[in-house]
């Protein structure tokens, strides 16, 4: 059993202890109202004479601030959707056509499976981001279902567009939401992995001119551009910063220990390790922030480039395995004939050579 499986097993049996604990103190609670001749629910309070005159005023103000707050809460939550790993229909036995490619993504994704291992006994340092780069339609997105559904844990899908917003400050609050979701769904489930499509736009390269955007507007860029790619750069590195039960619990214990002698003061916990891997995807790999790419952060790119003739062959093989085609279609020659008809094709999220619907 892989380290992912093992921390999603002590993480499923930890949830299990609260709920029983939580549902023991209500029975507990229960059985004494029972037994005291009290009923099991207390009545409701009621409500003074005079509410008839400020009940009212008090739900508008109620109402007004609702209006006010809650927009502004929804709009600094992450855009990101959540694939449960049976939502995914995806594997590696549906990933063709990608060659040496699928060798390196199946070693990134050992790492991630066996983090403790490697960590713990070999003393290395689990890879952490994964930069997919390669033309439209060559199957980044499709690669990265494959190995959620292959590890078994959520994919946190988001468009690197949908966390731009017409606010100031809202979308770096919208990327720090995304990354507390995914530290969240590792620590929770063994692993997860998110996947920002499109990342070009919002990690491009910073002007050198402080204060300038490449559009030439001064102050544009060190508000947009610049800030945004700050703001990615440090959740990058913010994996396995303490929620905020653990900021709490070491506040207090600071607080204690200084009342404490040093051989009596309570040890403070590390941050639990979050097993996340994040994959960014592009076709503009040349301009992302040069910081993005250094060890640590997108360390490792892979490219996908479109597919050979051998790996056109391959997915006209695998496409034609499992959808009605003519007799004709199982001939080698016809299908070489279409796998050379078919150069310079892109791939279709199902990896099927989109030439060969092309008249």
């Amino acid at each position: 059993m892989g380290s992912a499986a093992i921390d999603r097993e002590r993480q499923r049996r930890l949830r299990l202890r609260h709920l029983a604990s939580v549902l023991g103190v209500l029975a507990v609670w229960s059985w004494w109202r029972l037994l005291t001749g009290k009923p099991l629910m207390p009545p409701l309070p009621t409500l003074p004479p005079d509410a008839v005159f400020w009940l009212p005023g008090l739900a508008i103000i109620a109402l007004l601030a609702a209006v006010i707050v809650v927009p502004m809460l929804a709009n600094a939550r992450s855009p990101h959707v959540v694939y449960r790993p049976e939502q995914l229909e995806v594997s590696f036995s549906n990933v063709k056509g990608i060659g040496e490619v699928l060798t390196e993504v199946r070693h990134t994704l050992q790492v991630l499976l066996d983090t403790r291992k490697f960590r713990e006994e070999m003393g290395g340092r689990p890879r952490r981001g994964v930069l997919f780069e390669g033309p439209p339609g060559t199957g980044k997105t499709h690669v990265a279902k494959a190995m959620a559904k292959e590890a078994e844990v959520p994919f946190l899908f988001v468009s690197s567009t949908a966390f731009q917003s017409m606010w100031y400050g809202m979308t770096a609050r919208r990327i720090r939401s995304y990354f507390r979701a995914l530290r969240r769904a590792a620590r929770k489930e063994g692993g997860a992995i998110g996947f920002i499509e499109e990342i070009d736009a919002i990690g491009m390269t910073r002007s050198p001119a402080h204060g300038t955007s490449r559009s030439g507007i001064e102050g544009f860029g060190s508000m947009d551009t610049g800030g945004i790619v700050n703001e990615l750069l440090i959740q990058m590195q913010s994996f396995d910063a303490p929620t905020t039960r653990e900021r709490l619990a070491a506040w207090a214990k600071g607080l204690i220990n200084r009342y404490l002698p040093p051989h009596r003061q309570l040890l403070m916990k590390q941050p639990p390790y979050a097993n996340v891997l994040l994959i960014g995807a592009t076709n503009r790999a040349s301009s992302l922030d040069p910081a993005l790419l250094r060890p640590g952060r997108f360390d490792r790119i892979l490219h996908f480039g479109l597919p050979s003739r051998s790996a056109r062959r391959e997915l006209i093989d695998y496409f034609l395995s499992n959808r009605t085609h003519g007799a004709h279609l199982d001939s080698d020659k016809i299908r070489d004939d279409l796998a050379s008809m078919t150069l310079g094709s892109h791939c279709t999220s199902a990896g099927v050579p989109s030439a060969i619907f092309s008249p």
